[in-house]
């Protein structure tokens, strides 16, 4: 009867210790998966970065100048470059296997656009292959496989004000000697100074509320998205919001 009770218990105790070393293992991968995405952020570009961004490019059923692919190429390699955010971003892309096709044509007032049916990032005409471009486009490609409202097309507003702030974000910290048009709101608007006071305090990791990140958000989208409505990109929408790419891409880490 002692016999068979202690090998009861220590049949117990056996997979007590099983479990539990499931339990750590099960949190090492996800330390470690957490660590990689801190990685791609905090490590400078790794060597032969160059050629790794290329895996992006559908270069099969991109019908257009070597020309313009060598600047895309270009763009690409200097945004993984000087954008750690941006580096985990086409980290990610890239090992997942998706592509986009480059595309260079007139599109009505679109300066570039990211077509999700035909993986598409195109730009309209040379003259817009410019690397805030490529950074929205990006963003949007990125988008449509990581925040699963945006991938049904839903929220078209909260996800096209994400992607300009972000924008924004990287052009001002990462580029600000080049030449450049702020996406968030118009330099006409009574509020521009305020919005590029606002996004000096993120830059400066001052803003720590997401209450109060989400209701800037909402004011200064509200004073950009009604100037562009359209069947598509309703205002209405942006009630409610609540950080998804933005919270990825750029608070990771830092909140």
């Amino acid at each position: 009867m002692k016999t068979k009770l202690f090998r009861d218990i220590g049949y117990f105790v056996f997979i007590l210790l099983a479990l539990s070393s499931c339990v750590n293992e099960m949190d090492m991968v996800e330390d470690e998966q957490g660590l990689e995405v801190l990685s791609s952020r905090t490590s400078p570009p790794f060597a032969g970065y160059e050629n790794w961004v290329k895996n992006l490019i559908d270069y099969k059923n991109s019908e257009e100048s070597k020309s313009y692919l060598s600047k895309v190429e270009n763009l690409l390699q200097t945004i993984y470059r000087a954008i750690p955010e941006m580096r985990d971003v086409i980290d990610n892309l890239v090992n997942w296997g998706y592509k986009f096709r480059v595309a260079v044509k007139y599109n009505g007032e679109k300066k570039s656009w990211f077509n999700p049916n035909s993986s598409e990032i195109g730009f309209s005409g040379d003259v817009n292959i410019r690397i805030e471009n490529m950074i929205h486009e990006l963003l949007h490609f990125f988008a449509f496989y990581t925040v699963d409202e945006y991938r049904k097309r839903l929220y078209a507003a909260r996800e096209e004000y994400e992607i300009r702030v972000l924008t924004d974000l990287f052009m001002r910290r990462d580029f600000s000697t080049f030449p450049y048009e702020y996406q968030g709101l118009n330099s006409e608007h009574t509020d521009y100074e305020s919005y590029l006071i606002w996004l000096q305090k993120i830059l400066n990791n001052e803003v720590q509320n997401m209450d109060q990140f989400a209701t800037d958000f909402f004011n200064y989208g509200f004073s950009y998205i009604v100037q562009i409505e359209d069947d598509y990109i309703k205002v209405k929408d942006l009630h409610g919001y609540r950080p998804r790419l933005l919270a990825m891409v750029w608070f990771y880490g830092k909140i």
